[in-house]
């Protein structure tokens, strides 16, 4: 068994450098994104009982960030390279993504044009908004996964979209429009969620996809099925289903989104109602089933680009317990670039949760609405 494990990493390190023996001088590149704005946003979680805040955020738009990627081209057919990006808030200075220093990526990989590219590290999931290993940003959604309260489609998708530590992700070259990927994860959250656990066990959760892209002229779609396998339990793992279409027609490119999922502890966006939220009650450690669409717009407006999207969730426990949400989200926005790295953006959006059947709450609804605005430098 170990000769042929060795044999097969013998043959694909083979595939990836074959060619002719020349390297050229390796480059690095720092760059970053800067992302600050105000919002507001009013929140009515139960009868008589509501908060407004005005706070100043870091990220909406896009994450704030800084990082440094490089490659080396092997041969006429082969590079290596990496990327390493630290996400933070630009209102506080403080790092994000649970203090990593690279949390939003720290990835190596081998790029091969004929046999495609090959990641190891922590990376983007498949169905994630940023980063080298998403196919889905900015690609399956009007407002992908959403500019803070200006929600996107995963408000009414389940998943994490997040970013996993211990990831192989494989990509093929495009042929033709055509692409397809295939990530796995031995520990998605090694440092938080099961920080004593080892890989490729029980004792971590394990992620797998695979994804498919055709995109072509005006015409795109993008496919993902993905699954979860929590962990120390026994319980069914979890797994959702995502497509999408779009089509431009010069004047608008239009979206439409949808999910199936089962099983799922996840939502992208938990219940606005505390209690309905709560970890045991629709919370993460609850397994649901449902399906949500997202059905979206862009259109080029007044030097800059106008967004438009609604969006529909239907989700109840996996296993017949009572508790059922239905939740329905409108989202507006616009940005204009002032130059090629910087641009400024505004929008809005409105969640409304309907809950049913919830025996810790008499709740029967809650919704929250805002704005937000804001300036994004890239450097």
């Amino acid at each position: 068994m170990r000769f042929m494990q060795t044999a097969a990493a013998a043959a694909i390190a083979s595939a990836f450098f074959c060619g002719s023996a020349f390297a050229e001088t390796p480059t690095v590149t720092l760059y970053g994104i800067v992302n600050t704005g105000l919002s507001y946003t009013h929140q009515k979680t139960a009868p008589g009982k509501s908060t407004d805040t005005v706070q100043m955020d870091s990220g909406n738009y896009l994450g704030s960030r800084f990082g440094l990627k490089g490659e080396e081209k092997i041969t006429d057919t082969t590079s290596v390279g990496f990327i390493l990006e630290n996400g933070f808030s630009s209102d506080t200075g403080t790092e994000s993504d649970d203090n990593r220093i690279f949390g939003r990526e720290a990835s190596l990989y081998a790029k091969n044009t004929n046999f495609g590219t090959l990641r190891f590290g922590r990376l983007t999931q498949l169905t994630g908004s940023t980063g080298s290993s998403s196919i889905m940003g900015g690609k399956f959604s009007a407002l992908s996964t959403g500019w803070g309260i200006v929600y996107g489609h995963n408000a009414v998708f389940a998943g994490k979209f997040a970013r996993f530590d211990n990831v192989i992700n494989y990509s093929t070259p495009t042929w033709n429009g055509f692409d397809l990927h295939l990530q796995y994860s031995g520990g998605i959250d090694m440092k938080s969620e099961t920080p004593t656990g080892r890989e490729n066990t029980g004792s971590t959760t394990r992620y797998g996809a695979i994804g498919a892209r055709y995109m072509k002229g005006a015409f795109s779609t993008i496919g993902v099925v993905d699954t979860y396998h929590y962990a120390n339990t026994q319980d069914d793992a979890g797994y959702t289903a995502n497509l999408s279409v779009a089509y431009d027609f010069n004047v608008a490119k239009v979206f439409l989104a949808g999910q199936y999922f089962k099983d799922m502890r996840y939502l992208g966006k938990a219940a606005i109602n505390d209690t309905v939220s709560g970890a045991a009650v629709f919370g993460n450690s609850t397994a649901k089933d449902g399906w949500g669409i997202n059905l979206g717009a862009t259109a080029p407006a007044f030097g800059g680009k106008f967004y438009a999207a609604v969006g529909y969730m239907d989700a109840d426990h996996s296993d017949a317990t009572a508790g059922k949400l239905k939740r329905y989200t409108v989202s507006l926005g616009y940005d204009y670039s002032l130059s090629k790295r910087t641009l400024v953006y505004a929008g809005a959006g409105y969640m409304h949760d309907k809950y049913d059947d919830f025996a810790a709450t008499t709740v029967g609804s809650a919704y929250n609405y805002g704005v937000t605005a804001g300036l994004v430098h890239k450097f």
